[in-house]
């Protein structure tokens, strides 16, 4: 009787030393709900006796496994609500997609009828393009006219009902369509001086890239950096450069590259966040091994056009593929 007598204390002790050890948790979190529920809990089990507890007990067992089909039937009910949740939650997204893709073609569109409209103003920007010498006169030239233009179109009865963001992509749609019908000039401003600079650099590159390796010594990327090398994903991105026409598409194209670069760096390294001196060895690496042509008259472009628009992050990432194209040219 007594040994019985001591192991039902014992058990008594451990419940209301675990509730105990719960209640001060639960003190320490500040969790003023749990540490009152405790409380009454503990106040409560000092009013029965050693039997009483070991009958709570049980009850709290049996209570359990009579539960266990309906909370086995819950957890499927959760993991179909789940499912279904993530199912509605792609489908939002495609709807999103279509939803932009509808408003984009609708804003070119109305774009494309506006311009039709402005054909005189088209033919004043390329004629009076090519009549500055100056590369400081033709950025101002186009500036002035692309704000004129935007005016126009912000007065037009197709325009006005437009949301902010339809005028920004009308105004990004204007840009392009002027800055493609002078693309060559603003490119290459001094004609054939400006292409053969550019078929010498390529030539170089295409040299280097014949030679070049994550250990060459004036790159000496690190083995664990490596993983993903030649980056194919961040040579396609840097490849297309030439594909746009205006100033900021190209700099966005730049910032696809090193931010796919960056995402690449920071898989292989979980441990610490790549930094600018284990980013531009690798940026260098994939200029080389892609190689795009015009890069000289690129940077010249974006920095004639685009420079002063330039936000921090992408000044900063212009300034490292601008710094990368520079080392390349004395690399051997």
């Amino acid at each position: 009787m007594m040994s019985s007598a001591l192991r039902d204390t014992k058990r008594e002790n451990e419940v209301v030393a675990f509730l105990k050890l719960q209640l001060a948790e639960a003190i320490g979190l500040q969790d003023r709900d749990l540490v009152a529920q405790l409380h009454e809990v503990i106040r409560s089990l000092h009013q029965f006796d050693n039997d009483g507890i070991k009958r709570i007990i049980h009850s709290l067992k049996e209570d359990y496994r009579s539960r266990t089909t309906y909370i086995a039937y819950l957890v499927r009910c959760k993991q179909g609500l789940l499912s279904s949740q993530a199912y509605l939650e792609r489908l939002l997204k495609r709807v999103k997609r279509d939803k932009e893709a509808v408003n984009q073609y609708l804003i070119s569109v109305c774009m494309r009828m506006f311009l039709e409209k402005q054909q005189k103003m088209i033919n004043y920007l390329i004629k009076g393009f090519v009549t500055f010498r100056s590369p400081d006169e033709k950025t101002d030239f186009v500036e002035k006219f692309l704000r004129e233009i935007c005016s126009i179109m912000e007065e037009d009865d197709i325009w006005k009902a437009a949301s902010d963001i339809q005028l920004e992509a009308a105004r990004l749609l204007i840009e392009r369509f002027a800055m493609s019908h002078i693309y060559t000039h603003a490119m290459f401003p001094n004609g054939e001086m400006d292409v053969s600079r550019d078929i010498l650099l390529h030539k170089h590159i295409k040299e280097l890239s014949r030679t070049i390796t994550p250990q060459h010594r004036m790159l000496c990327i690190p083995n664990h950096y490596r993983h993903e090398c030649p980056w194919p994903s961040a040579q396609a991105e840097i490849y297309k450069i030439n594909v746009y026409k205006t100033p900021r598409d190209k700099l966005a194209c730049v910032l696809r590259c090193s931010t796919t670069i960056m995402n690449i760096l920071s898989m292989s390294n979980e441990k610490s966040v790549p930094a600018a001196d284990d980013f531009m060895p690798v940026l260098i690496f994939v200029l080389i091994k892609a190689n795009p042509p015009s890069l000289l008259s690129t940077v010249q472009y974006v920095n004639s056009f685009y420079e002063k628009r330039m936000t921090g992050e992408e000044m900063y990432w212009w300034m490292q593929f601008s710094s990368a194209i520079e080392f390349v040219k004395t690399l051997d």
